[in-house]
């Protein structure tokens, strides 16, 4: 039986960057995950962030993810086969820093898709051969800083009439297809109804199995149409923002053989001084439970709405800029702040507006342009 191994996010941070610079894997993932790794026949992972020496970085809010490009000394040892760039931090280390990205793996001999250094040389997929079987691994994500164009360096962007038509025709050419899709709800353990449209439709066009990374944490599966679906890997290594929630990931194992495909799931644990643990026997029962509400589309609204009411402040944030004094209080009192802003910063007809120009495509793509050039961003 053969095996493809695919992780989720992977990228140095300045407390480990020496050992992927030296290439010490077995320091940074321990021998049963090193050994988990060399047994098996292909090894994927999401490359979550830009490898480059230069000093280009992307205008944006958030974290801004690269690393030298020494680092991919670890990636190699790892033995890691293919690189999957179409993330939102790919681009933070602006044009330069995709090329270079790309141009670091090309040295190390490890291949990628997903990103390219203009919208029309991006390859969306890699069709590579297992046990006499075709396997296809696509590569898509959401937009957020990342979008390529004619003259810049970019993601493959998930455009569902596109993506659905090249499933189609992509299934014709494979025996298995295999979508790892970078998006999703950060820090939630479950798919939006929207999420969950979209990879059933990428399973009625074809898909064996789709994978969400980006989300930070577990989430939950699905069998739907014949395919199996994962809703949030959960990270490999990366920078535990929220140890509760990000120090937890999966390793899906995707085993082949003549009699078909299948699934199998291991965990890892990222410690404080970030590095990977082998979870010899892993609890899947809260991930169980949730995988049986999967099917409940009302929790599933439910959840997604509690959800999102708990994250509202960050938007009606970014909605309404406070002064210097505001900001004080938002820092020393920031339910105090955030019960200001919803009962006095804003009128009825201000939250309107805004919910008005986020469901509109035309508004929000007026909003985009127009700060985009107030900013100077291109």
């Amino acid at each position: 039986m053969n095996s493809i191994i695919i992780v989720g996010d992977l990228f140095p941070v300045s407390s480990n960057a020496k050992y992927f610079a030296q290439g010490d894997i077995k320091h940074l993932f321990g021998k049963d995950i090193c050994d988990l790794f060399a047994q098996a026949d292909y090894r994927i992972c999401n490359l979550e962030g830009a490898l480059t020496d230069g000093n280009d970085r992307c205008v944006k809010t958030g974290p801004v993810i690269t690393a030298s490009t020494d680092t991919v000394l670890a990636y190699k040892n790892l033995g890691i086969d293919l690189c999957m760039l179409a993330n939102n931090h790919i681009t933070d280390g602006g044009n330069q820093g995709v090329i270079d990205t790309m141009q670091t793996l090309d040295k190390a001999g490890i291949r990628h898709i997903g990103g390219g250094i203009n919208e029309s040389s991006i390859p969306h997929y890699l069709i590579h051969t297992l046990a006499d079987k075709k396997v296809c691994i696509y590569n898509v994500c959401e937009r957020m800083y990342n979008k390529s164009t004619a003259t810049k360096a970019g993601a493959w962007i998930y455009d569902e009439y596109v993506v659905c038509k090249e499933l189609e025709a992509l299934k014709s050419q494979c025996d298995y297809l295999i979508v790892i899709y970078h998006g999703g709800i950060e820090k939630f353990r479950y798919p939006s109804p929207e999420i969950k449209k979209r990879f059933h439709r990428m399973a009625d066009s074809g898909a064996d199995v789709v994978i969400s990374q980006h989300t930070h944490c577990i989430g939950c599966e699905e069998y739907y149409n014949g395919a199996y679906l994962l809703y949030g890997q959960g990270d490999f290594l990366l920078m535990n923002f929220r140890p509760e929630l990000t120090n937890l990931g999966l390793i899906v194992e995707i085993l082949i053989d003549k009699n078909g495909m299948k699934i199998k799931k291991h965990m890892v644990k990222c410690s404080n001084v970030l590095r990977l643990e082998y979870v010899e026997n892993p609890d899947f029962a809260s991930f169980d439970e949730r995988s049986k509400k999967v099917q409940d589309d009302k929790y599933l609204e439910e959840q997604f709405r509690k959800f999102s009411k708990q994250e509202l402040r960050l938007y009606l944030n970014a909605f309404k800029s406070p002064n210097r004094f505001l900001y004080a209080i938002k820092r020393l009192f920031p339910k105090l702040y955030f019960n200001w802003l919803i009962s006095k910063a804003y009128h009825r007809n201000d939250l309107l507006f805004s919910l008005h120009t986020l469901r509109s495509e035309q508004n929000r793509e007026i909003a985009i342009a127009g700060i985009e050039t107030l900013l100077n961003i291109k």
